[in-house]
């Protein structure tokens, strides 16, 4: 396996999360009911843009939101000062520090731009989540389920997808830090 650099990781990152944005969305539909909220999310209205729906959960001291332009981990304000969150931006594809115990605004909050070192530190709640919900959808939806929403952005992306499923799930494990 070839060691990458923090800012290649975070490059990988960025275009994961791009594919993740769409499979989340798939599974908000599923036949079973809304996998976000089975795996404990709570649906809200989003702020920022209308008609669109935000989940939240609680995660590592923070929040975990997700919405259809924005994903991020923050902490609770009580860690704010000492602990940075981090923003992943739909629009911009980029990884970037978010300094405040209020989640970003989807449209209006962007992040702070840092180091890639900074960036990846702070990635790593959200990234610890989001294995955690891989391995969920794998174990309670299955590895069709999975295979099928990667398979259905082949007429949404002009680019190569990222990693199929297992993969992408196998990059995360690996490149997380203190994980497994």
């Amino acid at each position: 396996m070839k060691t990458l650099t923090d800012y290649q990781r975070l490059r990988q990152a960025e275009k994961g999360l791009t594919q993740q944005m769409i499979l989340w969305g798939h599974d908000v539909r599923h036949t079973q009911g809304n996998a976000l909220q089975r795996f404990g999310m709570q649906r809200l209205a989003s702020t920022g843009l209308q008609g669109t729906s935000c989940y939240r959960m609680e995660w590592e001291n923070g929040v975990i939101q997700l919405h259809g332009a924005v994903a991020s981990w923050h902490p609770h304000a009580t860690n704010a000062e000492t602990t940075t969150g981090c923003v992943y931006g739909r629009a911009q594809k980029r990884i970037r520090l978010w300094k405040h115990s209020r989640p970003p605004v989807p449209g209006d909050d962007q992040g702070e731009h840092a180091r890639s070192e900074e960036c990846w530190s702070a990635f790593q709640p959200f990234l610890r989540w989001l294995i955690a919900y891989e391995t969920w959808v794998l174990a309670e939806l299955g590895a069709e389920w999975r295979h099928s929403t990667w398979r259905a952005q082949f007429s949404l992306v002009k680019k190569s997808p990222w990693l199929a499923p297992p993969e992408a799930l196998s990059w995360w494990r690996e490149h997380g830090l203190h994980l497994y």
